[in-house]
């Protein structure tokens, strides 16, 4: 059983990091280096077994042509009795992009950042003749400081001799273009094609190609076009229909013409765009490194409100800490509050420029009849010229009699 295993070859093992029907995986320690290291096994016996540890030889290979920080650097190849072939290989502390795609945590720059460290692991990989014939979430490990990983090699199509038989098909067939499942020879240009599929699942958290089964899924990738989810772009559609176009002539020529118009076509702000960008300007072999930047979580009610509201028809807000005080008390703290001083009060204040305005008024209208006196007067000479005029009234004084 593999919980008894304690050593493979000089490796200490101290745990199981998966387990599946053809091996596990472990982790252990290399007491000659002081470093860890994980070592997978796989269950094999005859010819299989004697193709696996070609195809472990073969992964080793490759990772030394390519010495890349976005590929996993392979330690050592070797066979345990008992158990069959081994590889081990570098031990990364974080989880697959597949996981990620299940929770959907990662916010969009991050998820581009991821996208941008696999393309440069896969250009390097096509710069040395190879092809990694599976690219998928599960084979993109993201360690916990946000580096990426592309991994498993082993059924890569290189320009050695071939290990498999014509029209013997290796892969996932979700991730693989319609010129493969019809039994064509892997090219970079498949390679972009399963890229694609997973920079849309990533983004979407659904396969472009869905079905309840490998032949359904098969049947979709061969006759349908992707279904796009609702809700997305029409930018982004677009990017996404021709990088998964069924004829390989009609598809991006490279990664750097998909993923860029795939980034321009997303609501980004601007400072994560510049990031972003930044990185398409560094080299392949930069090493970059991308912080692991999580989704702010969804507005909702707090689970307190959530409580308070059970069982009553108007939900009741809950009370914050920022808060000074309760809303009934300030309530309470308005009615207590004293009122304004009465209208009298004020015109008290203001007695002294209101007798001078009263003044003010009486003067214009005794001016007023002034004037309308002395013009009926005017206005009586001129109509009786030969009239007297009224006479006046005595002066006090003047000792006369009227």
């Amino acid at each position: 059983m593999p919980e008894l295993i304690k050593t493979i070859g000089r490796y200490v093992i101290d745990g199981t990091l998966g387990q599946g029907a053809m091996g596990v995986v472990y982790r252990a320690e290399d007491p000659l280096l002081k470093r860890r290291v994980a070592i997978k096994v796989v269950r094999a016996a005859g010819e299989e077994r004697a193709q696996a540890l070609t195809r472990f030889q073969r992964e080793a290979e490759i990772s030394a042509q390519l010495n890349h920080p976005n590929v996993v650097t392979i330690y050592d190849v070797g066979e345990e009795p008992g158990l069959g072939p081994f590889i081990a290989m570098e031990y990364v502390e974080g989880h697959s992009l597949g996981s990620f795609v299940r929770d959907g945590s990662l916010d969009l720059e991050t998820r581009f950042g991821i996208l941008i460290q696999t393309m440069r692991a896969l250009r390097a990989a096509h710069r040395h003749a190879i092809v990694h014939r599976d690219v998928k979430p599960e084979n993109i490990l993201i360690g916990l400081d946000g580096r990426v990983k592309l991994m498993d090699f082993g059924i890569a199509k290189t320009m050695a001799p071939a290990l498999t038989q014509p029209g013997e098909f290796f892969g996932s067939p979700a991730y693989s273009a319609p010129e493969l499942l019809k039994g064509s020879e892997p090219t970079p240009c498949s390679d972009r094609f399963a890229f694609a599929v997973t920079a849309f699942e990533l983004l979407t958290g659904q396969l472009p190609h869905p079905g309840n089964s490998v032949a359904a899924v098969i049947t979709h990738i061969l006759t349908e076009p992707p279904v796009i989810p609702p809700g997305m772009s029409y930018e982004t559609a677009k990017v996404f229909r021709e990088a998964l176009a069924p004829d390989p002539d009609d598809r991006p020529g490279t990664l750097m013409e998909f993923l860029v118009p795939l980034v321009a076509a997303q609501p980004l702000a601007a400072p994560a765009r510049e990031r972003i960008n930044e990185l398409f300007r560094h080299d392949d072999y930069a090493g970059d490194i991308v912080p692991l930047r999580l989704r702010p979580p969804a507005p909702g009610p707090a689970p307190e409100a959530i409580r308070a509201s059970a069982g009553r028809s108007t939900p009741v807000r809950p009370l914050l800490a920022a808060d000074p005080v309760p809303p009934v008390r300030i309530q309470l703290e308005r009615k207590a509050a004293p009122r304004r001083p009465p209208v009298q009060h004020r015109r008290r204040d203001e007695g002294g420029s209101g007798i001078a305005l009263t003044l003010v008024k009486w003067f214009l209208a005794l001016l007023a009849s002034s004037q309308i006196a002395w013009w009926a007067y005017h206005y009586y000479v001129q109509a009786h010229p030969g009239a007297k005029p009224p006479r006046r009234p005595a002066s006090a004084g003047t000792g006369r009699v009227p």
